[in-house]
């Protein structure tokens, strides 16, 4: 009989909880009994009020054994570092507990020291800042990620994927299976580098040429490298190559690209506190004053009040 304590921080993502909650829900229906029990808590225990502004009311953290033991967190994790959660993680980690984390609950993990042997998934827009401060090996870029001592999701809907995966390790495949059927979800084939994912699915639809090159501008934005490069790696023409993203995106590859590049830019003022130079440079941009005003002429605003405007 499996026990999951789900521990929630400030503006936990309601989606993610609901996504471990019924599920297991479904399970206990399909086995005939209560085989998934389930605690939510919180460092101090009491109301927490999730990122969309609904009240969850928690049990403090204790030292009850739990089989899992899984971290739902969104903005501002940094404000959740602390002795009484770092502790608590590390006491269960030393056990046989299965550790789990969600979306930025990455980052809490890495400061805990728990990622070492095992990496987590985090959300595309925060991998950038956490791989500059803790290295390439401890994140992975997937939308989620299942093994037998620990689990992650980048958050939304690979919260589900998640937790067919803890179902399936401890209640069998069939169950696993069962449960997204009953609740109409057809889990995720996509292993690659979330950002891909637009690539693999609806643009692979309209051309595959595309979502090839449109892959290589994803993996290479640290380091662009010249449109001619990426028709030559893909084995196609580049006039060919310029008529396909004016016909479905409306833009030169060129100015497809750097866009990518600004928007990926935009996602790390916003959420990490990297400073501008290091994230010009993660984004392909040599010169920060270039990359400054680049960002202001596409978004009006400069990466500095960008990141003002986002936090405050």
């Amino acid at each position: 009989m499996p026990e999951v304590d789900i521990v929630l921080t400030e503006s936990f993502p309601i989606l993610s909880m609901a996504l471990v909650t019924e599920p297991l829900r479904v399970a206990n229906r399909e086995s005939a009994d209560q085989v998934w029990r389930w605690r939510i808590l919180s460092i101090a225990g009491g109301p927490m009020v999730s990122s969309s502004g609904m009240r969850i009311e928690t049990l403090p953290l204790d030292d009850q054994r739990a089989d899992i033991a899984l971290l739902l967190s969104s903005y501002h994790p940094e404000r959740s570092l602390g002795k009484p959660l770092l502790g608590w993680l590390n006491r269960r980690a030393r056990g046989d507990t299965i550790m789990g984390c969600v979306d930025t609950g990455a980052l809490i993990f890495a400061e805990a020291g728990l990622l070492d042997s095992t990496p987590a998934a985090a959300h595309y827009e925060v991998l950038g800042s956490y791989r500059k401060k803790f290295g390439d090996k401890i994140f992975v870029d997937q939308l989620f990620n299942v093994s037998a001592k620990r689990c992650s999701s980048a958050g939304g809907v690979a919260t589900f994927d998640m937790t067919l995966g803890l179902i399936e390790l401890l209640s069998g495949r069939k169950m696993a299976d069962r449960v997204a059927e009953i609740l109409t979800y057809r889990p995720t084939e996509h292993r690659g580098p979330q950002q891909r994912l637009l690539a693999d699915t609806s643009l692979k639809r309209l051309d595959r040429r595309l979502a090839k090159a449109i892959d290589l501008m994803v993996s290479t934005m640290d380091q662009p490298i010249s449109i001619e490069d990426i028709a030559a790696r893909i084995d196609v023409p580049i006039w060919t190559l310029g008529r396909l993203f004016n016909r479905y995106l409306k833009a030169t590859p060129a100015l497809y690209y750097r866009q990518l590049r600004l928007n990926e830019a935009r996602n790390l003022m916003r959420n990490s506190n990297l400073r501008v130079s290091d994230v010009a440079a993660i984004c392909g941009f040599e010169i920060p004053e270039t990359f400054s005003r680049a960002f202001k002429k596409h978004f009006g605003v400069s990466p500095t009040n960008e990141r003002m405007s986002a936090t405050g």
